[in-house]
């Protein structure tokens, strides 16, 4: 049987210092039947010379002004012809098998519509400054403001184009609103592996949310209040409740790592792994 085709769209505005890393790191996966696109959004910064030095890795690229991230990835997801997708932010990587593993994972469970897995935090320069690794799912997650390591994440086709995509008015949570919409009408996996390295710099989401960017700080906080309240009827959890349910979190991930479970799907991941 031909594996699944695994379409990746590669979001990218300025991002030249990352992108030929980014590119890199889906060429040389152990899985082949995969698509890239890049939608870059007319960058002036040397992008361009790089998409086309990869040129003949790509199934479809294009460079011309759009509104945003957003928009950009719809339009990638437009143009590929998996079965299965992710998007990878041109400042971050995949783990050698993360795609291997997110096909098998889902192509054996037929119920299954979008698996994630743990992430590793690197800096500018690509040293490692912090790993993430995560419980099984569980229902009232997303609802507790905890969110998927979207890099790490894989859907199908058909439950991406089910709930409409991505939300093009949103520049910040874009993501979160989309795995709250996914949930509603498929079922989430969590795989105990490392499938992405989430790069923390000056423009990234995490700089933004810390308020080291004061200009776009507010900005995401007002958005991601509003895709909250949109979901789930309430405000977001206060300091004090988010500290509770991080730490329960963190307990549920502890508790997993000493169950037969886990074991189980370590087995499957490296047996996953060692047939490529």
């Amino acid at each position: 049987m031909k594996p699944s085709l695994v379409s990746v769209v590669i979001p990218s505005f300025n991002q030249a210092n990352f992108l030929e890393k980014t590119i890199r790191s889906i060429v040389r996966q152990d899985y082949k039947n995969i698509e890239i696109i890049v939608i870059d959004g007319d960058s002036n910064d040397g992008s361009k010379d790089i998409i086309r030095k990869y040129e003949k890795n790509l199934a479809f690229w294009e460079s011309e002004p759009d509104s945003g991230q957003s928009e950009a990835i719809n339009k990638g997801f437009r143009a590929a012809s998996g079965e299965l997708f992710a998007w990878l932010n041109s400042d971050d990587l995949l783990t050698p098998s993360a795609i291997r593993l997110a096909a098998s994972f889902l192509t054996t469970d037929p119920d299954l519509g979008l698996i994630y897995g743990d992430r590793i935090h690197i800096d500018q320069k690509g040293n490692v400054i912090g790993i993430n690794r995560c419980p099984p799912f569980y229902r009232a997650m997303l609802s507790r403001n905890i969110t998927i390591p979207q890099e790490t994440a894989f859907f199908r086709r058909e439950f991406f184009e089910l709930v409409g995509g991505l939300d093009e008015k949103l520049h910040f949570s874009m993501d979160f609103d989309l795995w709250c919409r996914l949930q509603k009408c498929t079922k989430f996996r969590h795989i105990p592996a490392f499938l992405g390295f989430y790069r923390e710099h000056g423009k990234s989401k995490s700089t933004i949310a810390s308020f080291k960017d004061i200009d776009n700080a507010g900005k995401f906080l007002d958005e991601h209040r509003m895709v909250f309240k949109r979901h789930f009827q309430a405000d977001l959890p206060n300091a004090f409740r988010m500290k509770y349910y991080r730490l329960v979190h963190k307990m549920r991930e502890q508790i997993y790592q000493r169950t037969v479970s886990h074991k189980l799907d370590i087995q499957q991941i490296q047996s996953i792994i060692n047939e490529g």
